[in-house]
């Protein structure tokens, strides 16, 4: 049994017809003031009819986004957005989705969230809608609930309602947008089988699945094609043909590899493994302009501390996988974290591996004070934070407007009021740096002003 690679471009289906499809595909959001915001850039991509694809990638990478143009949930910036090669205007109705959050009206019951999904369709007569519902309701288990409310019936009996209502318009594509990601393992891995079992079960409506997930087993558990969104804008990165028998067997090797290949090709977009560039030179002050200015995640400094803490005290726990696993995270949170660790040299990341540095062991087993100081060390090397700390080398405070401008210029596809947010939280930390929430400045810290003037 063999995995297709594709190339980064989606090929035209010539067997199957594109039941939604995205052609140069491309999204902006104006973040106010005159900036912009590129999400998305150049996507090609269709839903063809029968299949069941997967779209994975790390958080922030613009999944949610794609999924919404395709349906016609929001309009690109530029490019196509077609259904059965005709330009698609408005939402897709052949499209129905289930959300990561369940999002059922509390005042409601199952009975009656359920019909809610046949609103847009106004020429069903009272009978046939109760008949639809009823088929729903039947279809996903939820017999004997007719009459209960959300608060009554848990979690995973919620999202059931949520599949309900998306399948009682019987859509040729069913969306699911992290629809498993808020329940318990058991849960999850229960209603995967049984979406999977809808989708191949005689007599389904449902033609074709499109899945976005952060979860990596879960996408080579269900899907027969797996698309890999890299981040920066999103822009497609690996095509992934999947012709594993179904039920399919965690421990098949054509299973592992698969995994390890997505793996693999995610951690390598995050976490590259590449030497890190020289610090500048002394005396040698960085431009604000520089070109190759580096992101940092926006991942708080407790987190960080919880990693070198974990890696510390648990020196055979160097696998992502156990990590995200002991943290509580998943995995693209817990890249995330690693690559904050990794950018300040606490950390290094050869291949799967995530291995605790000297500097990270000193760092961790220093006191309070001396972790200041090193945190303060590493991050006076990032160039990002050269963007503030320039400015507080000549005045005292600067706008954190400005400073937000000069970020978005240096990172473009970035959210620069996010970034802003971790680089004061870094550098309160560091004790280079703080927030007055009140006048909107960055400021040089309190301690540091008494230090000098003593």
């Amino acid at each position: 049994m063999s995995t297709k690679l594709t190339t980064v471009t989606e090929a035209r289906p010539k067997s199957a017809s594109a039941i939604a499809e995205l052609r140069s595909v491309s999204k902006t959001f104006n973040v106010g003031k005159g900036r912009d915001f590129k999400v998305l850039d150049q996507i090609d991509l269709a839903v063809r009819e029968g299949e069941f694809l997967a779209l994975l990638g790390q958080s922030g990478s613009g999944k949610s986004t794609l999924l919404r143009c395709l349906t016609g949930l929001i309009v690109p910036t530029s490019g196509q957005v077609l259904c059965y090669d005709k330009p698609l205007v408005g939402v897709n109705p052949h499209a129905s989705i289930v959300f990561q959050t369940f999002a059922l009206y509390p005042w409601l019951t199952v009975e009656q969230n359920v019909e809610v999904g046949l609103i847009a369709n106004r020429h069903l007569t009272r009978a046939e809608k109760a008949e639809a519902v009823e088929k729903a309701i039947d279809l996903i288990g939820l017999n004997n609930y007719h009459s209960a409310y959300p608060r009554e019936i848990s979690g995973g009996m919620r999202q059931r309602v949520g599949i309900a209502r998306a399948l009682v318009s019987e859509p040729k594509i069913l969306c699911l947008d992290e629809a498993f990601s808020a329940l318990d393992v058991l849960t999850a891995e229960g209603l995967r089988e049984e979406v999977v079992g809808l989708w191949r079960g005689p007599g389904s409506t449902i033609s074709s699945i499109f899945m976005v997930t952060h979860n990596i087993e879960e996408a080579v558990e269900m899907a027969t094609r797996i698309c890999i969104l890299f981040p920066h804008p999103g822009r497609l990165g690996l095509i992934l043909e999947n012709n594993l028998p179904y039920p399919r067997n965690s421990n098949h090797p054509e299973f592992q590899r698969l995994m390890k290949v997505i793996h693999d090709t995610i951690t390598q977009q995050a976490l590259p493994d590449l030497p890190p560039e020289p610090p500048p030179g002394p005396g040698k002050p960085l431009s604000r302009a520089r070109a190759r200015m580096e992101s940092i995640p926006t991942v708080g400094v407790n987190q960080i501390l919880g990693l070198v803490s974990i890696l510390h005290d648990s020196p055979d726990l160097d696998n992502i996988y156990d990590i995200a696993n002991e943290i509580g995270k998943d995995f693209g949170e817990t890249i995330a974290i690693v690559k904050a660790a990794e950018i300040l040299e606490f950390v290094n990341t050869p291949k799967d591996d995530v291995q605790l540095t000297d500097l990270g062991k000193r760092f961790f087993e220093s006191d309070r004070q001396t972790r200041k100081t090193v945190f303060a060390e590493q991050v006076q090397k990032l160039r990002l934070f050269h963007i503030i700390l320039g400015y507080l080398e000549v005045q005292e405070e600067v706008s954190g407007e400005t400073v937000t401008h000069d970020i978005a210029a240096a990172l473009p596809y970035e959210n620069p009021e996010k970034i802003l947010k971790t680089m004061i939280a870094w550098g309160r930390y560091a004790g280079l740096m703080d927030f007055n929430a009140n006048t909107g400045m960055v400021v040089i810290p309190e301690d540091e002003e008494e230090e000098e003037e003593a």
